[in-house]
């Protein structure tokens, strides 16, 4: 609360030392890491990752067919493409595309949303057009990660990163096995009603705190002007 404790100064002090760059590179101790790049879209963490650790071997997943011709044609040394979506299940997944590229998931946006801004405005003024190119249906490959690693004799993971609009424990439940030879997951978790899924701190953490995984920094918070509401956050988890 106000006046109480010393955090304001404390965080000012933190934020003058560290950047989120700066934070991950710090925790992933490792000359050659191996990052895995769960919901890559056109490349913006592959570029972001690069740029901290240039040795690096990165595999990027991509399912949107749209958004993978843009991500494969970063072409960068060090990084493998593919374009399936990474699950809980290995074969095929129904995947919904949306009209902001970056939203598309595993899980269907929820036309009634009462935290979207836009969503929200659109019922209010009964736009129907607004709703044109929303969970656009097409099946996609998917895999477990587990399945993965084992397909590629890749014995472990130094980062894994995963940006999967509510399809985070999807991903978490089909790395069960690989989990427990992983270093650091900087992971965002989506707690709005956007789609007709919704993540909880718990729910990750019921999968990963048995496989010594602790909750390392709350990296980044995306808060929601039109009702004050934290839409999502992502977060870092290691081991400790």
């Amino acid at each position: 609360m106000e006046n109480v404790g010393e955090s304001k100064e404390r965080n000012k002090k933190y934020s003058e030392k560290f950047s989120r760059e700066q934070l991950i590179k710090n925790i992933v101790q490792a000359d050659h890491p191996i990052i895995f790049d769960i919901g890559a879209h056109r490349g913006e963490s592959v570029l972001y990752l690069k740029r901290i650790f240039p040795s690096s071997s990165i595999y990027s997943f991509e399912p949107d067919p749209d958004s993978f011709k843009v991500l494969e044609r970063n072409d960068i040394d060090g990084v493998c493409c593919l374009n399936l979506a990474i699950s809980d299940t290995d074969g095929v997944e129904r995947f919904y595309r949306n009209k902001i590229s970056h939203t598309n998931s595993l899980f269907r946006v929820n036309l009634q949303s009462k935290d979207s801004i836009g969503v929200n405005t659109a019922n209010a003024k009964n736009d129907t057009e607004y709703f044109i190119g929303f969970n656009q249906e097409i099946d996609i490959p998917t895999l477990r990660l587990d399945s993965f690693v084992k397909a590629n004799a890749i014995s472990h993971i130094d980062l894994l990163k995963i940006d999967v609009q509510g399809a985070e424990c999807k991903v978490l439940n089909g790395a069960r096995e690989i989990l427990g030879n992983t270093k650091v997951i900087v992971l965002e978790i989506s707690f709005f009603d956007y789609y007709n899924h919704q993540t909880t701190f718990m729910d990750v953490e019921m999968i990963i705190s048995s496989l010594g995984f602790r909750l390392f920094s709350i990296s980044e918070i995306s808060n929601n002007p039109m009702n004050g509401r934290t839409d999502w956050a992502e977060v870092i988890y290691m081991k400790i």
